[in-house]
């Protein structure tokens, strides 16, 4: 009986144990499950992950194509301005060489013709033809000015200008050149000359001339003229440097002994020369000093005086000209002169212009004003009046080295003002090289009236005065 007890407990134990291992195992089937979904999930996105990585790749190189694919639009871009610049810039120089080719075939035409009027000239009377003479060698005005004389000898260089039937030429090797109208036989401009005609006026363009006949070239066609009707022209528009000339001249004497003394003289004269303006502006200065043989050291001032002088011509025609303002300041304590102002306007007329001289006369009523150093007691120390001032120019050329100029300029205004004064000043000027010469000046002053200082001491009316120095022309 006990036995049999003991085998139902058994069984039933076991029958427990089976029951509890069938339910662990469906337990860990079931966990196993889920680990399974869960590891297939994080395939999933990782799957997912790559492919966003693999789209956001795809994304990028696109990016980086677009970007290479401006670039190469940009650099197209950049070829093709360049391009049409160039292009730009052929065009504008093939319209300067058909100018250029245009010019020169016009100036060769023009030189045959010449050159043909001279064998017709020749054989005239004859009755037989002479040789064919060659042709002749015609240069290309490009980056310089030409110049052929009648002895058939060519200059390059720059023109300054003519005027007054000279022609200033600055040439590298000859330097600053004066040169008589009339032995000029060809001129070619490569620069726009301004360019007065008589009877016309102003115009402008690259100027030509071949014997008697004057061309002006111009965007707008050719002018042509006889070179009779030629008055004046100057490089123009460029360069403002080429329409001005200046010289400058100095004076030194010293002397050391038994008297000390310093005498020192200063000229500067500069021009501006346009086709039909005209503009001078003049300097003269002295400054003297001496110990008068003294035993001191110290010199002592016995001259101090500077003139300034300046005007401005504009010329209606190849003799008759305006001046619509002329001025001077002068000053010289020793006249007892602090300053003097004189400013005016008048007419002028050239009288003598052959090429190698020439005379010229202007004036008109001014406005004078003095300052004076000092007065006697109970006189003005300052006076105004009107004045007419006259002035003459006179410029000769004695030698192919050698010139003569004057200048006598007058003034006549009331007696308080000094009444009748006038500047005279002639020059020899003897060259030494092209932009150097040796001045020779006399030098006269004369004021009629001087007015006496506040020690009732009068100057002496006139003074005098000669200087030897070195000129330098630019």
């Amino acid at each position: 009986m006990l036995y049999k007890s003991s085998l139902s407990v058994f069984s039933l134990l076991l029958l427990f144990s089976a029951a509890t291992i069938a339910e662990e195992a469906t337990v860990d089937a079931s966990a196993a499950q889920d680990i399974e979904a869960v590891k297939a999930e994080a395939e999933a996105a990782k799957a997912e992950a790559e492919a966003a990585r693999a789209e956001a790749e795809a994304a990028k190189a696109e990016a980086e194509a677009a970007k290479a694919e401006a670039e190469t639009v940009k650099a197209e871009s950049e070829a093709a301005k360049t391009e049409a610049e160039t292009a730009k810039a052929e065009a504008e120089t093939a319209k300067t060489e058909a100018v250029e080719v245009k010019q020169a075939v016009q100036s060769q035409a023009i030189i045959e013709q010449t050159m043909a009027a001279d064998v017709d000239a020749e054989t005239s009377g004859s009755g037989e033809p002479s040789k064919e003479k060659p042709k002749a060698w015609i240069p290309s005005a490009v980056d310089f000015d030409w110049v052929q004389l009648t002895s058939n000898e060519w200059l390059k260089g720059e023109i300054k200008g003519m005027y007054k039937d000279s022609l200033e030429f600055d040439s590298d090797k000859l330097d600053l050149l004066d040169i008589d109208w009339e032995d000029v036989k060809v001129l070619r401009g490569y620069r726009i000359s301004n360019v007065n005609i008589e009877d016309v006026g102003a115009t402008h363009g690259k100027l030509e001339i071949t014997g008697d006949t004057v061309q002006i070239i111009s965007d707008y066609g050719t002018e042509e003229y006889d070179r009779s009707q030629l008055i004046s022209f100057a490089p123009g528009g460029e360069r403002e440097a080429d329409l001005w000339s200046a010289k400058v001249t100095l004076s030194l004497d010293v002397k050391s002994g038994n008297t000390d003394q310093l005498d020192y003289t200063a000229k500067a004269s500069i021009k501006r020369r346009a086709s039909r303006t005209r503009f001078l502006l003049d300097y003269i200065g002295n400054l003297s000093k001496t110990d008068g043989g003294g035993t001191t050291d110290n010199l002592v001032e016995t001259v101090n005086n500077h003139r300034v002088t300046a005007n401005f011509d504009y010329y209606k025609t190849r003799y008759f000209f305006y001046n619509p303002v002329f001025a001077e300041l002068f000053r010289d304590p020793f006249l007892n002169i602090d300053m003097r102002v004189q400013i005016g306007a008048g007419l002028g007329y050239t009288v003598i212009d052959d090429g190698t001289s020439e005379l010229s006369f202007s004036g008109g009523p001014a406005y004078v004003k003095t300052d004076f150093v000092s007065v006697a007691p109970g006189e003005n120390e300052s006076e105004a009046t009107g004045a007419l001032v006259i002035r003459t120019n006179y410029d000769t050329e004695l030698t192919s080295t050698l010139d003569f100029i004057a200048r006598y300029n007058i003034q006549y205004g009331n007696k308080d003002s000094g009444g009748y004064t006038h500047h005279a000043i002639a020059t020899l000027e003897s060259e030494i090289t092209g932009k150097l010469d040796i001045d020779i000046s006399f030098i006269w002053d004369r004021i009629d009236n001087p007015t006496e200082d506040a020690e009732g001491n009068a100057p002496v009316p006139d003074d005098y005065r000669m200087t030897v120095g070195l000129t330098y022309t630019y």
